[in-house]
């Protein structure tokens, strides 16, 4: 009973329970379903309130986009009232001139028909005078029509040949006034280069009894010093300097630098000396490729091939009439530069023309004038046409096909011509000097032959396989006599031939090779 009475207890508070839980739901269902309402009111009144706006916004709009069509109207009826009134007047206007175009056209013709009658009459009179003149010459009329033409073209060529010729002169005159004073600008506008020394070279050295090193001892090192390098090695009482000397620039080149770097190692013998002179050979072909390098950046020339640089370098080492090549080359490109600006051409142009002019001397293998050689090479490397033809025609081999050949003509005129850039004794001493090598060259056996002492001395090294001592002797003695036929024998020339054999062997692989 008491259990009974307990689940009864517990049944009726969860039914009171669920019972309240329902009351309280019935309420916030009420409470939500007010808060619903409300919102949606509050939605409704906000959607109201938007669509009052835009409504007032497009009216508003509209309106005023009725007030801006209205306004166009107006102004295109305006301007079609104006284009109207415009037409109209340009009618009345046309027919106006029209009236007097025919006006006109009647007192043309009227004046017309009088000038035919007045020239009826003109034509009546001049025959009738005509045959007055000709009773009166007793000549026919045609006689003295031709004779009348005649006197008429010889006045009149005689006036325009007169007038002809004034032009001419005073545009010959003109002319000729303006290129001196272009040539007269373009050459003070360049400092002129004082020529260097054609044959020899000084190099300092660090003490008098460095001296006797570079001699040896009883000359050998002197000796092996001038066979290696071709040159002549002067040491005299010159206080600390010993002086190179040689006709060839490449040779007094390779021996400055070979006996500078001997000088800075301090060890002087035949082994050291042939070592020196191979390195040397090298630093001059890396020389000759910085200087043409150099010489493209100091005009400003870009786009050069590797080839064309090294040879513009070898230009350096190039003499012609005691002017170096490669600073007149690049006095020739200056000149053409400003000749070209002043006559209103491309100044880029004219310079690479002018410092390409002379690249042919530098090509020693070739058959082909320096002129002609230089232009092949910049045709097959893809230089301009004018460039090329200004290169082959700067001598007058072929005619010049622009106004770049004929600019580089007058700047390589000018860098030749100017007051000590080319001494003609010293070219004439080069060229005895070359053709004392060339004679000896030209015997069998020969392998080289340098001029020495300034011409005075001829050495003459042979193949001691092709030619043995008795030979040796022979052949000295046929040099000579070849040096006599082209000297004249004005000059004595010292001949001495040198019949080597050298025998190389090294200890440890002789060894090995037992082993």
């Amino acid at each position: 009973m008491d259990f009974f009475d307990t689940n009864s207890l517990i049944l009726g508070i969860l039914a009171i329970c669920l019972f309240a839980e329902c009351v309280v739901l019935v309420v916030r269902m009420a409470s939500l379903k007010n808060k619903m309402e409300g919102e949606s009111e509050k939605v409704r009144a906000e959607e109201r309130v938007k669509y009052e706006k835009m409504r007032n916004d497009l009216e508003l709009e509209m309106k005023e986009r009725e007030i801006e069509l209205k306004s166009e109207y107006e102004t295109l009826m305006s301007s079609a009232r104006d284009s109207k009134k415009a037409q109209e007047e340009f009618l009345e206007r046309a027919k106006d001139e029209l009236k007097n175009a025919e006006e006109s056209a009647r007192h043309a013709k009227s004046e017309f028909e009088r000038f035919k009658l007045y020239q009826l009459k003109y034509e009546a009179l001049v025959s009738e005078y005509a045959e007055k003149l000709s009773r009166l010459a007793g000549e026919d009329i045609e006689a003295l029509k031709k004779d009348l033409k005649a006197e008429v073209a010889r006045a009149c060529e005689s006036e325009l040949s007169g007038y002809r010729n004034g032009i001419l002169l005073r545009g010959s005159r003109a002319a000729e006034e303006r290129a001196k004073a272009i040539l007269l600008e373009t050459m003070q506008r360049i400092t002129p280069l004082i020529p260097a020394s054609a044959t020899c070279a000084i190099v300092q050295i660090p003490d008098e009894a460095m001296k006797g090193r570079l001699i040896g001892k009883e000359g050998r090192n002197i000796r092996a010093f001038e066979a290696e390098t071709a040159t002549t090695l002067v040491i005299d009482d010159t206080p600390n300097s010993v002086m190179v000397s040689s006709f060839n620039p490449s040779r007094r080149a390779v021996a400055r630098l070979a006996l500078e770097a001997l000088l800075s190692d301090g060890r002087i013998n035949p082994a050291s000396i042939e070592a020196a002179v191979a390195k040397a050979k090298q630093d001059v072909v890396y020389l000759a490729q910085k200087a043409g390098e150099e010489a493209a950046e100091a005009l400003g020339i870009r786009n050069i091939s590797p080839e064309v640089l090294d040879l513009l370098g070898r230009l350096g080492f190039h003499l012609s009439l005691n002017q170096d090549t490669l600073l007149h080359s690049l006095e020739t490109a200056k000149f053409a530069g400003i000749v070209a600006t002043e006559l209103g051409f491309d100044p880029r142009l004219a310079k690479r023309a002018g410092l390409f002019h002379d690249i042919g001397k530098a090509m020693y293998d070739s058959e082909l004038s320096h002129a002609r050689a230089g232009a092949e090479l910049l045709r097959a490397l893809g230089e301009s046409w004018e460039v090329v033809n200004a290169v082959e025609a700067h001598h007058g081999e072929v005619p010049s096909e622009s106004i770049y050949a004929e600019i580089v003509k007058l700047a390589d005129s000018i860098s030749a011509s100017r007051a000590g850039a080319r001494m003609e004794a010293a070219e004439g001493y080069i060229k005895r000097v070359a053709d004392l090598e060339r004679a000896a060259m030209s015997f069998e056996g020969v392998s080289s032959a340098y001029a020495l002492q300034a011409g005075r001395e001829l050495r003459v090294f042979v193949s001691p396989d092709v030619v043995d001592d008795a030979a040796a002797f022979a052949l000295t003695g046929r040099i000579c006599s070849r040096i006599e036929e082209i000297c004249g024998g004005t000059v004595p020339v010292k001949v001495t031939l040198i019949r080597e054999r050298r025998f190389t062997d090294t200890a440890n692989s002789r060894k090995a090779v037992l082993n």
